[in-house]
């Protein structure tokens, strides 16, 4: 027993003489100076956040509350990287602007314009991939066949195979652009300009919104 009893007293010393650390980081904060409520500092301090990082928090504008939800997880970046944007000014829904524009599919949208489909396979927008790739076997098997067919020289593939095939590959492309751009600001998903016929032969400005 005299052998258990001595480690169990140093392991009491040890606790207590850290919870007398802790205590003396923030004997001379005031958290009501700094603008936090009892709850929320009481939460900060069983989170193990370090003095110095509140006062960071604070400096920069995050309130402790929002920091300890982890909101960088849900953006996909990094702490640093999070903490970096918030203090130049930007807010989450900013971040997540930026990263999507930097990070996101913008290079695959480009390259839809040269392979049909491309961009609408990786986003998983199967209606769409499936019917420009059945357009493009159709306007290519189209356009061989009138290629083998001009035999006086009309050039009907010229006219007719090979516009079809870049209207395709035009879909395709401007489809995945503005995919990108919704993805960036979606917004701009909901509420569009255009032109529509008057039916006087004339057009005029008219919205589209989209729900």
């Amino acid at each position: 027993m005299k052998k258990l009893l001595l480690p169990i007293i140093a392991l009491c010393f040890s606790m207590s003489f850290a919870q007398s650390d802790d205590d003396d980081e923030w004997a001379d904060f005031d958290y009501q100076h700094a603008g936090l409520s009892q709850v929320e500092f009481q939460k900060v301090k069983e989170s193990g956040m370090t003095k110095k990082k509140l006062l960071h928090l604070l400096e920069i504008g995050i309130r402790p509350k929002t920091y300890l939800q982890e909101p960088w997880n849900d953006l996909g970046v990094s702490e640093s990287e999070w903490l970096e944007q918030r203090a130049s000014g930007m807010e989450d829904a900013d971040i997540d602007r930026t990263y999507k524009n930097n990070t996101g599919n913008q290079g695959a949208a480009y390259l839809s314009f040269l392979l049909p489909s491309y961009y609408q396979w990786i986003t998983d927008d199967m209606a769409k991939a499936i019917a420009m790739n059945v357009l493009e076997a159709s306007f290519i098997g189209l356009t061989v066949f009138l290629y083998k067919s001009d035999t006086g020289g009309e050039n009907s593939w010229v006219l007719y195979g090979v516009p079809l095939i870049a209207i395709n590959h035009l879909w395709s492309g401007i489809d995945a652009l503005l995919a990108t751009q919704w993805d960036n600001n979606p917004t701009a998903k909901s509420f569009s300009w255009g032109i529509i016929p008057t039916g006087n032969k004339s057009f005029v400005a008219g919205a589209t919104l989209r729900f």
